[in-house]
């Protein structure tokens, strides 16, 4: 019914209008109207997309099928053509989409499976007019997108550690990353620093003999090597390094700090003057990649590992080859002196580690091979002496590495399975502990002695000094405990009570400073804190509010002027039988409360509080206080 019409007739005419709009929409949206034109391509491979792919893709299409591109599906597959252009009722594909196919007495549809959403009737309807209009390709050549799901790391993605250096006096390790260098304390393993900015992977790092500097090595890939040198009391860049034309992927610095020796994929080897950064000479003779180099202690002979199957010893003052050890079969990966400058150890890619005797001159024939050793079921990627000399490390890419007694070569310790290639290497803390820096980013500690994996400590408290603040106020605190050098945070597990770490106090493995601060309507109570390092969160600890003004006692006087009350007081017996004594003032008709808290702190004291008048009289007293529930009141 049609309301508010004026006339019959204008409501006749009113819904007559309304119906041929409805048929005209209609038959203009009718793929089978004359001036319409056929469905694109592109929308009936849109719906191949959704609905076939899966069972016709490019991969083991099914039925030798393949529905990726127009080209493809007008060749059909096993069973022939599916399509027939200008046919629909006569193409395979649409009777199997309709469900109008029978094979052993049973019908075929596509999708398959009872669970696979079908075709929308307007979805086959537009299939129908496609070929009906000819099955055309598409106006341009559409290529295909490539989806894939995004898939979030489960954990922050970690750069390859490449090298690893140690600085003894520093007590600091830098590990060599793509471009950049993180340097860690050895104790805490708390990262110090990161220094960025180099040019691809930084192959190789080393410290200066006095610890002021650190040299960091690598380049890019057929272009260029470069050694940064950073200045470690700044932490700023002193000078670059620049000469080679490939990557540098070795590094020594001499004794005495004055030369810098590189070694790059470019096949030769660079000697710096590290004062004026002038190049001293350049060193060629390998034919291939210079991937270890070595300084012998007292400075005169570098020795050097390469890919051509070779380690070359080389006269330092003149840039003469003293010799050439041709006793590998393999790539040279890496090279060590002994720390008491007699012995020569290398290793690569033929799994063993060979010692060599190396002369006062070093001078061909004169270096005898000792020892050659199968050492690891993988090539040998890095050699590493303890500074006492007694200890020799290797690791292989067998994932495996291992500790031998550096005089006999004879295997001390295997440790466990490394979940990535270790190429990094490193004695620290007295050789007590050996670091190992992995391609999976990981840097582990293990012990020398047993060889067993290191657990970092992590960060302990043990109490609050003071013991007890005022609401509402800003207070500065000691926190005491162990293992707090590198502690990162120290969290507040109340919302409202905000901590955070004093920047102006140096950090000590017991003690650490913080700033502290409180709303005035904070509730009276305990309050507990924890610390927060890399290496994990200590247990909580409990800090006092009160709303008191807090005094705090110290020394050895036991008698204290009480200024002003009310107050709360702050002290510690420490034997038994220990008095602290309390002078202050009261007026006739006061009414006064005193109360203990050393039960509700943990303390198995048993207090006693007596009140007395300046005579010494005594005026009330409750022995045994401290077990009441009720404070003292005169």
């Amino acid at each position: 019914m049609i309301r508010r019409a004026k006339t019959p007739g204008s409501a006749r005419t009113h819904c007559s209008t309304r119906v041929a709009f409805a048929i005209a929409a209609i038959l203009l949206a009718s793929p089978a109207a004359g001036s319409a034109e056929p469905p694109d391509y592109s929308a009936i491979d849109a719906i191949f997309t959704e609905y076939c792919l899966d069972c016709h893709g490019s991969t083991e299409p099914e039925g030798k099928l393949i529905m990726e591109s127009h080209e493809l599906l007008m060749k059909g597959g096993e069973s022939g053509a599916v399509i027939v252009p200008g046919k629909s009722d006569e193409s395979l594909l649409v009777k199997l989409v309709e469900g109008r196919v029978e094979k052993d007495g049973r019908k075929l549809i596509m999708p398959p499976g009872k669970k696979r959403e079908k075709l929308k009737p307007e979805q086959i309807a537009l299939i129908k007019a496609w070929i009906d209009a000819g099955a055309k390709p598409p106006a341009e050549v559409k290529i295909r997108e490539l989806v894939t799901p995004k898939i979030e790391p489960k954990i922050p993605p970690r750069k390859a550690v490449n090298a690893i250096a140690y600085q003894p006096a520093r007590k600091l390790i830098a590990i060599a990353r793509y471009g950049e260098v993180e340097l860690r304390s050895a104790e805490t393993r708390a990262i110090v620093r990161t220094l960025h900015g180099h040019r691809g992977n930084v192959n190789a790092v080393t410290f200066s003999p006095d610890g002021k500097f650190l040299y960091a090595a690598g380049g890019e890939a057929g272009w260029l090597g470069e050694v940064r040198q950073w200045d470690l009391n700044d932490w700023n860049l002193f000078y670059v390094f620049e000469g080679h034309k490939d990557a540098i992927y070795s590094l020594a610095v001499s004794p005495d700090g004055k030369t810098l020796a590189t070694g790059s994929y470019d096949q030769k080897i660079k000697l710096w003057n590290v004062e004026t950064g002038e190049e001293l000479k350049t060193l060629s003779g390998h034919n291939g990649a210079v991937f270890g180099l070595s300084f012998r202690p007292d400075g005169k002979i570098l020795a050097s590992a390469s890919a051509d199957r070779t380690v070359k010893l080389w006269d330092v003052a003149t840039g003469e080859r003293r010799d050439t050890l041709a006793q590998p079969l393999k790539e040279q990966y890496a090279v060590a002196f002994s720390p008491d400058g007699k012995r020569l150890v290398a290793g690569g890619v033929d799994n063993r580690i060979r010692v060599w005797q190396i002369s006062e001159t070093a001078a061909e024939t004169t270096n005898p091979l000792l020892e050659a050793r199968f050492a690891h079921e993988g090539a040998i990627l890095n050699l590493a002496f303890a500074s006492d000399g007694k200890t020799l490390a290797s690791s292989a890419d067998d994932r495996t590495v291992k500790l031998w007694d550096a005089v006999e070569l004879k295997e001390k310790l295997s440790l466990e399975k490394q979940p990535d290639w270790s190429p990094a290497l490193a004695f620290v803390l007295d050789n007590q502990a050996l670091v190992v820096g992995r391609l999976d980013g990981t840097v582990a500690f293990f012990d020398v002695q047993n060889g067993k994996l290191q657990t970092p400590a992590k960060p302990e408290l043990s109490r609050t000094e003071p013991r007890g603040i005022q609401r509402g106020k800003e207070f500065r605190l000691k926190l005491l405990g162990a293992n707090l050098v590198g502690v990162t945070e120290v969290k507040s597990h109340d919302t409202r009570v905000k901590v955070e770490l004093a920047k102006d106090v140096e950090a000590r493995p017991s003690e650490i400073g913080v700033i502290v601060t409180t709303p005035n309507d904070l509730p009276r109570g305990a309050y507990e804190l924890s610390a927060v390092s890399p290496n994990g969160e200590s247990a909580r600890i409990k800090l006092y509010v009160d709303d008191l003004p807090q005094v705090y006692l110290s020394g050895t006087n036991r008698v204290h002027a009480v200024e002003a009350l009310p107050a709360s007081f702050w002290g510690v017996h420490d034997k038994s039988g220990a008095v602290d004594q309390f002078d202050f003032d009261a007026e006739a008709g006061q009414t006064l409360v005193f109360d203990v808290a050393a039960k509700t702190l943990g303390s198995k004291a048993d207090a006693v509080l007596t009140l007395l008048d300046a005579s010494g009289r005594v005026l009330a007293s409750n022995n045994g206080f401290d077990g009441s529930p009720d404070p003292l009141q005169a």
